[in-house]
């Protein structure tokens, strides 16, 4: 096989690299979101695992198309082809406001996480009354640094942290739907469902897999959002010994966001992008998720069904 080109230098990617001897393309910072990242899950911190798989070849520049025999990358130097096997670690897209059904005006003060991100971990403050519409592991590394009043939108909420932990941060969670942004230069209201939240900043973290290069193989949050910095090391690993392993493939039919879709049948196993307590049944087998992002293993087969059953109460 072609040597493995890993497009992003985030968390997925640099584990990636590692498990797979492979060339890291980046145009950014190494790294991604989890190199700023002290908020713990489990006790685990994304900054710490950044720092452990650090050591990857990079290819400076951004890819900008790709082929089964290669990608193509515009750098300073201009545009050039690498051949090789091409895998996807882009990591999330942030949804946007009209897939949020958030209309209204589009005053300053209106910030996709990422952006938000960047600006507070270079010093610079986004306002005083912030509201973070999406409750999730890295909106609240986000707000652990903000020096604001912050309320949160739930969303879609968090498979790793409770609302009861952003409440004991002093933070606010409030379970209304922003439906409309008012404010002239600055933000200064959202309407919600509920009533009225005063506002100056207001940050878009409800969250996507992004595969800008509609790539096949993909790993991290590219494929699916993980909010565990460990599980997505381990997702790599997983996706890492399927291609090593020379197997036949096992796909994995599946209602539940769940990684790899396909894995090699020598390593029989998927990640499922659910909480704890979730039962699942995987064929003829039901499962009771012991954690959130459960390592689940596959029958013996070319194709499994998995299905989400409820939640434990």
């Amino acid at each position: 096989m072609d040597r493995f080109l890993i497009v992003g230098a985030g968390l997925s990617g640099l584990s990636l690299a590692k498990f797979l001897n492979g060339v890291l393309i980046e145009k950014g910072r190494v790294g991604g979101f989890f190199l700023n990242d002290d908020y713990p899950v489990g006790g685990v911190r994304g900054s710490r695992l950044v720092e452990e798989f650090r050591e990857a070849s990079v290819v400076r520049g951004a890819a900008f198309e790709a082929s089964e025999e290669g990608v193509y990358i515009l750098s300073e130097e201009g545009s050039k082809f690498i051949k090789g096997f091409v895998i996807g670690a882009n990591g999330f897209r942030e949804k946007t406001a009209v897939e949020l059904g958030i209309f209204g005006f589009r005053p300053s003060g209106i910030f996709p996480l990422y952006s938000a991100w960047e600006l507070v971990n270079r010093g610079y403050g986004i306002g005083e009354r912030v509201v973070i519409y999406g409750l999730n592991h890295y909106s609240l590394s986000l707000a652990s640094k903000l020096r604001a009043s912050v309320t949160f939108v739930r969303g879609s909420g968090s498979l790793v942290h409770s609302e009861g932990e952003a409440m004991d941060m002093g933070f606010d969670v409030v379970g209304a739907k922003v439906k409309w942004v008012e404010g002239k230069a600055r933000l200064e209201r959202l309407r919600t469902d509920e009533g009225e939240l005063r506002a100056d900043a207001l940050i878009l973290a409800e969250l996507s897999p992004w595969n800008p290069l509609n790539l096949e193989y993909r790993v991290g949050n590219s494929a699916m959002i993980f909010e565990d910095p460990s599980k997505i090391v381990e997702g790599a690993k997983i996706l890492s010994e399927s291609l090593l392993s020379g197997g036949k493939w096992v796909e994995v039919i599946s209602e539940a966001p769940c990684f790899p879709r396909k894995v090699s049948s020598e390593v029989g196993k998927v990640i499922v992008g659910v909480r704890e307590g979730t039962r699942l049944r995987l064929g003829d087998r039901e499962i009771v998720a012991e954690e959130p992002y459960p390592v689940v293993e596959l029958p013996v087969c070319d194709r499994v069904r998995l299905e989400v059953m409820g939640c434990m109460e």
